[in-house]
């Protein structure tokens, strides 16, 4: 199977090709969030194109359905669902955290990535490995980082960019059994959006594309002026 993967969840967006018998194809990233919605579409058009790909070429499309960046997201899903109603292609949605944990494999430490998402909190989850498989032990939230860390008591390797702005507050919490990675590893992989994507289609976990909302656990600054 053949797919085309998006993220724009976070402030490095990805796209992706992979080919579950070739492995990655190719793979670029994007620059701050601020251009995604630029450079989104030339990117995926530069990526098929040096590969020789089509877009009738793919199976199906993966996006990073969040939680991330409101407008991030909403640009990556808009394009995805164009994408997929232009070609009549099938979409699988990921979750962003799910995709970024990934890239720890394998790991005898707990798996915590940390998004900022502003107003003193984070979006993060806990995964832990279970036959060389990510295993949900704190679901997707949003939080202060203090929260999620409470959660926490063995081991555990941080990254994101909720983990570079937090520091300080994790390893008061946890000390020397915090781990941190490498910064070029504190963003999310679009290879690994990919590879989650073609696991959910091999089981036929497919999403509808006219239903598909982005997964951003809190309300925006609109939802929240106009209650008021």
């Amino acid at each position: 199977m053949l797919t085309l993967a998006i993220d724009t969840a976070t402030e490095v967006g990805c796209v992706c090709v992979y080919s579950s018998n070739e492995g990655l194809i190719g793979e670029a990233r994007l620059g701050t969030h601020r251009r995604h919605s630029e450079k989104l579409l030339e990117t995926v058009d530069f990526l098929l194109s040096s590969a020789s790909i089509s877009i009738e070429d793919l199976d199906f499309f993966t996006i990073s359905i969040g939680p991330g960046s409101f407008t991030g997201l909403r640009v990556g899903l808009s394009t995805v669902k164009g994408l997929s109603f232009a070609s009549g292609k099938p979409v699988v949605a990921v979750s962003t955290l799910e995709a970024f944990a990934s890239m720890m494999l394998p790991t005898d430490k707990l798996i915590c990535p940390l998004l900022d998402a502003r107003k003193k909190e984070v979006y993060g989850a806990v995964f832990k490995q279970n036959n060389n498989k990510l295993i949900k032990i704190v679901p997707e939230s949003v939080a202060p980082a203090e929260e999620i860390l409470s959660a926490i008591k063995g081991e555990t390797v941080f990254f994101g960019s909720g983990a570079l702005l937090y520091r300080d507050v994790i390893i008061n919490y946890l000390g020397k059994k915090a781990f941190f990675r490498p910064e070029p590893l504190n963003h999310p992989m679009g290879s690994m959006v990919a590879l989650c994507g073609l696991q959910k289609a091999e089981r036929g976990e497919f999403s509808d594309p006219e239903r598909l909302v982005p997964l951003y656990l809190r309300k925006s600054e609109a939802e929240i002026k106009y209650k008021l």
